[in-house]
Order: structure tokens, then sequence, then C-alpha cells
């Protein structure tokens, strides 16, 4: 197996998620894409961005809730093509690997690299486990990415989930694999993220470390929060009511929130681990004006500045 690339040593950076438009939107749709991106590009300056492959699928939560029905949307790697040409930021997919055979998920492999110039992928399992799907599980996929593409500018990533049980040991198992890179589900309590700190040092820091982004959101309004639920993030309720209890404040709220939580990580990753590169994939949800979206990531900015 092709080992990872070594990461740098310092904090990971500023990323955009931006979700692919949907089909019937045409041009509009992606240049309404192409616009959220400029809006931040040019204000803070991204390091890189994320591009989530939405796959039909159920709620992880009873409380949630996904009023819109699921549509057709552009292809990931197509949209990380546009963004590169347009503003020459490298952009990672996020890459549901078990749907396709494994040949097939190779030759997918081998085309995005090619054809459309992807250097970065975060890869992703099943919907649910028990199911005997078609492609190779995660670590399966991991090492045979590296089989296809043996090139140092490949970035491999998976996904982290910091509250379940026993994820230090399964970053750890990945990394085995050929990981390099992890990109967590949206936190929004930092001892969610300072407690996976915690059980990688203590059980034995990896060398090189893994490289984590930390995805923060914020949100609109309830049924933003809904949709957090839908998607399986763990929001206490003391923390919901509060964000909830004045609907006109619900995004500055949790704007607070986010900001509170970062500067927690961040100073908790730089004194138990400053040797692991921690960054922010920053997924606004709703109708998120720009400029709000530049400002948080103005103040995110300034702790991953002060980490370095």
């Amino acid at each position: 197996m092709t080992q990872p690339a070594s990461t740098a040593n310092q904090p990971a950076g500023l990323h955009l998620e931006v979700v692919p438009p949907l089909t019937r939107q045409g041009e509009a749709g992606v240049d309404a894409a192409l616009a959220k991106v400029a809006a931040l590009h040019e204000s803070v300056g991204l390091d890189g961005i994320n591009i989530p492959e939405i796959r039909e699928e159920s709620s992880k939560s009873d409380k949630g809730e996904r009023r819109m029905p699921f549509e057709p949307r552009m292809e990931p790697r197509e949209l990380a093509r546009r963004i590169r040409d347009t503003f020459g930021i490298e952009c990672m997919i996020n890459r549901v690997v078990v749907h396709l055979e494994r040949d097939r998920q190779a030759d997918w492999f081998r085309e995005t690299w090619e054809e459309y110039g992807v250097r970065r992928f975060v890869l992703v399992g099943g919907e649910k486990s028990g199911v005997d799907y078609p492609g190779p599980s995660v670590p399966e996929a991991n090492e045979l990415i590296r089989e296809v593409i043996s090139d140092r500018h490949l970035r491999v990533g998976n996904i982290c989930i910091p509250t379940r049980s026993g994820e230090a040991d399964r970053m750890r198992r990945k990394m085995r694999t050929g990981t390099d890179f992890f990109t967590t589900q949206i936190v929004y309590h930092p001892e969610q993220f300072t407690d996976l700190v915690d059980a990688l040092v203590d059980g034995g820091l990896p060398s090189p470390p893994p490289e984590v982004l930390v995805t923060l959101c914020p949100v609109k309004n309830e049924r933003n929060i809904r949709f957090l639920h839908w998607l399986g993030v763990d929001l206490a309720p003391e923390l919901e009511a509060w964000l909830t209890e004045k609907p006109d404040e619900v995004t500055e709220r949790s704007l607070t929130q986010i900001e509170r939580a970062w500067a927690t990580i961040s100073a908790h990753r730089a004194r138990r681990a400053p040797s692991m590169p921690v960054g922010v994939s920053l997924a606004p949800i709703g109708k998120i004006p720009h400029e709000t979206t530049v400002r948080l990531a103005r103040n995110l900015s300034v702790e991953l500045s002060r980490t370095a």
C-alpha cells in the first residue's frame, strides 16, 4: 500500500462546503454556487471547497425532518471543475463508495483524477450497517484509490463522528489503510471534539498525526435545526431551546455558539495536541446572507491564525 502524504504541522485552514445545485436549476444554480464561493474567497481566502455527494437517505433521528424531497443534482466532480477553473481553489469530493463494484469504483477514481483534476477525496460508507452493499468498504476503498492513483498529490479523507464510541481507535485503523485526513460530522458542542482529541493523545497520537476538519454549521431557523437532527447531529435540548428561544435571533445565536465552541476547540488542540492540524469546514444551512457567513469566517480565521 502507498503511504499517505505527510501533513504540514499547522492548522488545516478554512474550507467551505458547497452543495451541488439541483439539476433543474441549470446554469443559474451553478452561478449561485460560484457566487457563494466568491463571497468568502474574496473576503477571507479559502483553502479548499468541500463538495458532498447528496443521495436519498432516511432520517438519523426521530426528531429529524427533511422538508424538501430528494431531487437530482449536478455531479459533484463537475462542480469541482467549475470552481477550480474559476477560482483556482482545490476541491474535495465526498464520495459514497459502497454503491459501485470494486472495478467500477476504481474507474470512477481514475476518471475523476484524470479528467476532472480532483486531487482530494473524502470516502464515505453506506447509510446502514449490516447491509451487503456491492461496493468496497471505506478501508477497502482507501487502499483501492491508492492502488489506482499513485501520486504524492493525492489526499484521501474519511468521515469522523466524534460522538461515536471508539472513534479514536477507528481513526487509527483507517489511517493504516491510507487515510491522511478526516472531516467531522457537524459539531456544536466543543467537548464532543475535545474528548476525541484527548482519546487520540492518550492512546498514542499517530505520527504523522491526522489532519482534521471540524464541520461547523450556522443555521437560520428552527426548521434548519430539525434538518440537523435528520442528519444525526447531536444537539443538547438546552442548547436547542436557547437557539430557538427568539426566532429572529436564531442565526446570531448559532454564530455565537459556533465561535465559542471553536475557541475552546482551538485552545484545547494547542494545549494537548499542538502537532495535530485542525481546521474548519464551514457548512451553512439555509439562506444565510453571504455577509453573515463572511463575518463568521473572519472570526474563525482569527483563531486559526492564533493556533498556527
